[in-house]
C-alpha cells in the first residue's frame, strides 16, 4: 500500500533530482570529482574572460545541465579561500547577496548539513538552499563537494531549488 504523498512530484520539481540518493562522499568520489575537474574529455568551453572560464558537458539527458567553472585569484592562497568557504561568520562580511546562512548539524568530520539563502538579481527570484557540505584538502587541493539535500522544515519559502555542486 502506497503512503499518502509517495511517488508525487511537487509542482516544478524535476524528478531526476527529487530521486537522486545523498549519500557522503568518500575518497573514491573525490579522487572522482577531481579528475573531472582536471579533464578537458567532454567539456566545452563557453567562456573565458578576466580569470574566469566556464565549460559545460555535452549531455543525452537534457534535463540536468553540468558545468564546470575554474576561477583563477592570483593573490589567494587555495588554503585561505577554502578557509573562507567554510566560515559561516566571515561570509557575512564579504557575501553582499546572502540574507541567510546557518548550519543545520555534523554528520562526519568532514561533512556538515546546512541552510543558505541569498538575493538574486533582477528577473531570478530569491533562492536557499538545504546542503550537505562535504570536503577533504589533499595536499595543495582543497575539496569541497555541495549537494542539496531536503529537510522537512527548511525551503518552504517557495524559492527552494535543487542543485548539485562540485
Amino acid at each position: 500500500e502506497e503512503e499518502e504523498g509517495e511517488g508525487e512530484e511537487k509542482e516544478g520539481e524535476d524528478p531526476e533530482i527529487a530521486e537522486m540518493p545523498v549519500q557522503i562522499p568518500d575518497d573514491s568520489d573525490f579522487s572522482s570529482f577531481k579528475d573531472q575537474c582536471l579533464s578537458p574529455d567532454g567539456w566545452t568551453s563557453r567562456y573565458s574572460k578576466g580569470g574566469v572560464t566556464v565549460w559545460t558537458r555535452d549531455q543525452e539527458n537534457q534535463t540536468v545541465q553540468k558545468l564546470k567553472m575554474r576561477i583563477v585569484c592570483k593573490d589567494v592562497a587555495a588554503e585561505t579561500l577554502y578557509d573562507v568557504l567554510h566560515d559561516t561568520s566571515y561570509r557575512r562580511k564579504w557575501d553582499t547577496n546572502m540574507i541567510e546562512t546557518y548550519d543545520i548539524g555534523r554528520l562526519t568530520v568532514n561533512a556538515d548539513v546546512g541552510y543558505y539563502s541569498w538575493k538574486c538579481p533582477s528577473p531570478l527570484k530569491n533562492r536557499d538552499f538545504v546542503t550537505m557540505r562535504s570536503w577533504l584538502p589533499l595536499g595543495n587541493d582543497f575539496l569541497i563537494i555541495n549537494s542539496s539535500v531536503k529537510h522537512p522544515a527548511l525551503c518552504q519559502s517557495g524559492w527552494s531549488t535543487g542543485s548539485l555542486s562540485l
